[in-house]
């Protein structure tokens, strides 16, 4: 007898196998499927989820807007979905699911519903790694703008609470940031009004100065001839000023921070042929020295230019005071949580087909294994 006639690998051989041994197979399997049934209607406990959806408030682009509507900025475009924690859906969400995830939002869950103590974890690391990968659950729409913040637990009620209790967590620690980031833009507005107050009283020291030493007040024709150029350059520095607030509040490489430095570009060229194409006596055709009088316009000039500065930075300065006292709710909630009355898992057909499955593949290996051993022990005693 060959060694393929005794191993036998036909279909009728595995067939075979089954019908001399099918009574223990099928008792086995029957056995577990019973067992099976058992555990998942009146063993294992269901599990509920609980769901809300939240989506982006549009009150932080306010802070951002105002400051653009009040320094001529508006036609630059809508700066509101680049505000800081503002800005495209994808990226609030991306933000979203960042806080909801955080160990600071997850460590006083875990601590008010008594997780720890539930599981019997013994470190906080591993409570925070069972919550991330067995009790949340988030789902994001990018093309909606929304998220969806699941909870599962045995208890639909506490399924429930721990939901509202993230989605305000969620809240609280968004306008936290909002806050926060007002405050760095109030900060640094602050300094740079100051340093503008001191620099406009420098200047303004210096004009009085010199207009009591000489006593000069250029005519008509001197003020109309450089007044072109006083107010282009004092655009100029205004355009510089609010390009230094658009970098602090952008990255250097959008678009707007790109068209605000072509625009002061232009501003700059405009500036240069105006002071290169005028001749020097046109500018300077008035009593006295043209050195006298060159002097008086660069101190006036300095004076405008600062003041002018200094009348940008108040309405960004108040409009950032306002903001860093906001807590207006920067989550809208569009689904509260609810109390599910069906349970999401386990699924009791899959867990009683693959149990029954597992056992009958178990029990007939048990029998192919033990018929093919005997096979070989038959041949070598034939042999």
């Amino acid at each position: 007898m060959s060694e393929s006639k005794v191993t036998g690998n036909s279909l009728f051989d595995y067939i075979n196998i089954f019908l001399k041994n099918k009574k223990p197979i099928l008792i086995v399997s029957v056995s577990v499927l019973i067992l099976s049934t058992i555990a998942a209607f009146f063993i294992i406990k269901p599990v509920f989820l609980s769901s809300g959806t939240v989506k982006a408030a549009s009150t932080k682009s306010s802070m951002l807007g105002g400051l653009l509507s009040s320094t001529g900025l508006s036609d630059l475009g809508d700066f509101g979905d680049l505000a800081p924690g503002s800005g495209s859906s994808a990226q609030d969400l991306a933000l979203y699911e960042n806080i909801v995830m955080s160990r600071k939002c997850l460590e006083e869950t875990i601590i008010k519903f008594g997780i720890m103590e539930e599981e019997n974890f013994k470190y906080m690391y591993d409570a925070l790694k069972y919550f991330r990968e067995n009790i949340i659950v988030i789902n994001k729409d990018k093309i909606a703008g929304t998220m969806s913040i699941g909870i599962y637990d045995t208890d639909p009620v506490k399924a429930k609470d721990m939901a509202d209790f993230i989605i305000d967590k969620l809240n609280k620690i968004n306008i936290e940031l909002s806050v926060q980031n007002a405050r760095n833009n109030r900060t640094y507005i602050e300094e740079r009004y100051k340093l503008v107050q001191s620099d406009l009283k420098s200047a303004e020291d210096s004009l009085q100065k010199f207009q009591d030493e000489f006593g000069i007040a250029p005519d008509i024709q001197a003020q109309v001839a450089a007044k072109g150029s006083i107010e282009l350059e004092a655009e100029i520095k205004s355009e510089e000023l609010k390009l230094d607030l658009l970098k602090k509040i952008l990255s250097p490489d959008q678009a707007e921070v790109k068209t605000q430095e072509e625009k002061i570009s232009a501003l700059k060229k405009e500036f240069s042929e105006i002071m290169n194409n005028e001749y020097e006596e046109s500018r300077l055709n008035l009593k006295g020295t043209p050195g006298i009088i060159l002097n008086y316009f660069r101190l006036r000039r300095n004076v405008e230019i600062q003041n002018k500065i200094l009348v940008t930075l108040i309405p960004m300065l108040e409009q950032s005071k306002i903001e860093e006292n906001r807590e207006t709710p920067t989550v809208l909630i569009l689904d509260n949580p609810n109390v599910p009355d069906k349970k999401s898992k386990p699924k009791r057909l899959y867990i009683m087909i693959f149990s029954t499955a597992i056992a009958f593949l178990i029990v007939y290996m048990y029998f192919y294994v033990k018929d093919l051993y005997s096979k070989k022990f038959l041949t070598n005693d034939i042999s």
